[in-house]
């Protein structure tokens, strides 16, 4: 679409969303001239390894990542491992299908609305976005339901029409092992998603 001046990942939308109003123009300005690498993106061999824990259905890949990290993340890949074994644990059954990916757009301005994990968790079916970066000492980019409402959102008018029945979106906080399931959105969830969008195109319009 010739008209769509920026094209973001979900997880890039996530982050300007609970970036602190005083930091959002440094934020916005780091979207758009970031040039992606793997080298650069932090959590990428994490994310692939959860995708390969359930779509392989072995959860002994974990300790083969961390113990193959890099000095530098092994710290951090260490503790979000945790939390997602706290998760795991509470879960009694799951199961892998393959979760549709699409672009959401909104005037001029696109979002890659990719969840990396599709689980049926205890039979009910989940889409779920991974979120690695929260700070737990940082009430600033604390995910909580509120904040996920938008995202859930964004997945359900994205990707519903490519989902199993019933299927439930979900943000899983890694580092907690807690998995957000916001409420299905109305008329308020619609507008602040508007108004995130556009408060986004104005900044970027500047940088």
């Amino acid at each position: 679409m010739d008209s769509i001046k920026a094209k973001v990942s979900l997880t890039s939308f996530i982050d300007f969303m609970i970036t602190p109003d005083a930091q959002k123009v440094r934020k916005v300005r780091d979207i758009k001239y970031f040039q992606y690498s793997r080298g650069k993106d932090y959590w990428v061999s994490l994310r692939e390894c959860l995708v390969d824990v359930h779509s392989k259905g072995d959860i002994s890949l974990l300790d083969k990542l961390i113990s193959e990290a890099p000095k530098n993340r092994i710290n951090n890949y260490k503790n979000a491992v945790k939390g997602y074994h706290k998760f795991f644990k509470g879960v009694k059954e799951m199961d892998w299908f393959d979760p549709p990916k699409k672009y959401w757009f909104y005037e001029n301005f696109g979002c890659n609305v990719n969840p990396e994990l599709g689980l049926y968790i205890n039979g009910v079916p989940h889409l779920v976005k991974l979120y690695f970066k929260e700070d737990t000492s940082s009430a600033e980019i604390i995910l909580h339901k509120a904040r996920v409402s938008t995202i859930g959102y964004l997945m359900d008018e994205a990707l519903r029409e490519s989902c199993p029945a019933g299927t439930r979106m979900a943000v899983l906080n890694v580092k907690k092992g807690q998995l957000i399931q916001p409420e299905p959105g109305g008329k308020d969830t619609w507008i602040a998603l508007k108004a995130s969008v556009r408060h986004f195109m104005d900044i970027w319009d500047e940088v």
